[in-house]
């Protein structure tokens, strides 16, 4: 009895020292957790650091001073938004976002957020341009200066010729070989009783055209049948149904009713077009002149590779590679 009380202790040791090797060593585990944690933390000190950003000496103190002008300019857009003025809380609730924008647009500044900011640069390019050219935009041409304008650019008003027609299209796929009889009897029909325009859908194959056009001018024309229909429309008579113009859709039978020829308007008629455009060139003459002027306060360097590029392409309008 008691060897086997002793065969049993000594296979219990036996078997629980080959079972400890599989164990995980709690020290080393320790040590993994400690080092994520101590890469966790460094991160989120970096994140910290970056959303803060580093120190900014402030010239001003971080002092904002808030006058009554500022309430006013709250209060008067919030009775240009609401139509009403504001209550006390309301009014209190708005100027403290102005307050809010005013810290955090400052902070941006402090922060260097607005340089090299495409969108930033193009507002302010933007403002300057706009303060360059206040006073073109502040001055009201005289009837003299539109009429000088107009005639030295009477071209550029001329009114297209403009056409009333109307017409039948019949389809080549339809009709094949068969189209130019097909267009030659149904031609003879039309010419015989002058159908009105609305009864000119039973003679025509393809729906999606127009059966009428009214005031349509050259261009027009070509952008709904095409260039060849518009060029064969130009020499055709007013007032009878004509021979078959052919299109890239098949052919038409086409009368015209009316036909407005090309002409210049006296200026009085344009006159919101003139003053619109005087004002534009002014308005661009005036940007130059401004920048014309503010240049020479500026010493502008290219270096070698841009002068290079630039000198490569005077003169020929190459793209640069």
């Amino acid at each position: 009895m008691a060897r086997s009380c002793i065969m049993v202790h000594d296979m219990t040791d036996s078997e629980t020292s080959a079972t400890e090797p599989a164990q995980v060593e709690p020290p080393r585990r320790l040590w993994w957790t400690a080092a994520h944690l101590l890469g966790f933390g460094l991160l989120l000190a970096l994140a910290i650091l970056l959303a803060k950003g580093p120190p900014v000496d402030r010239a001003d103190g971080g002092r904002v001073i808030f006058t009554e002008a500022d309430l006013a300019h709250v209060r008067a857009a919030f009775e240009r938004t609401w139509s009403r003025p504001p209550s006390a809380a309301e009014l209190r609730k708005a100027f403290d976002n102005y307050v809010r924008d005013e810290v955090l647009y400052r902070e941006a500044l402090a922060r260097g957020l607005d340089r090299d900011d495409p969108l930033v640069k193009m507002s302010l390019v933007r403002k300057i341009t706009m303060l360059g050219t206040v006073a073109a935009e502040n001055t009201e041409p005289t009837d003299a200066e539109l009429k000088a304008y107009f005639d030295l650019r009477s071209e550029r008003y001329r009114i297209p010729a403009s056409f009333d027609l109307v017409q039948v299209s019949l389809s080549r796929d339809k009709h094949g070989e068969q189209i130019d009889a097909v267009a030659a009897e149904r031609l003879a029909q039309l010419r015989e009783t002058e159908p009105s325009p609305e009864q000119l859908a039973e003679f025509s194959d393809i729906v999606m055209l127009p059966g009428v056009v009214r005031d349509a001018s050259e261009d027009e024309l070509a952008r709904t049948f095409g260039t060849e229909f518009q060029k064969a429309v130009m020499s055709l008579a007013v007032g009878t149904w004509e021979e078959p113009v052919t299109s890239g859709f098949g052919v038409h039978l086409v009368k015209i009713t009316h036909r407005e020829g090309s002409r210049i308007p006296e200026w009085t008629d344009v006159r919101d077009r003139i003053a619109a455009d005087l004002q534009f060139e002014g308005r661009k003459a005036a940007e130059d002149q401004f920048y014309a002027e503010i240049l020479p306060r500026y010493q502008v360097v290219y270096n070698t590779e841009v002068s290079a590029l630039l000198e490569g392409a005077d003169g020929r309008g190459d793209a640069a590679p």
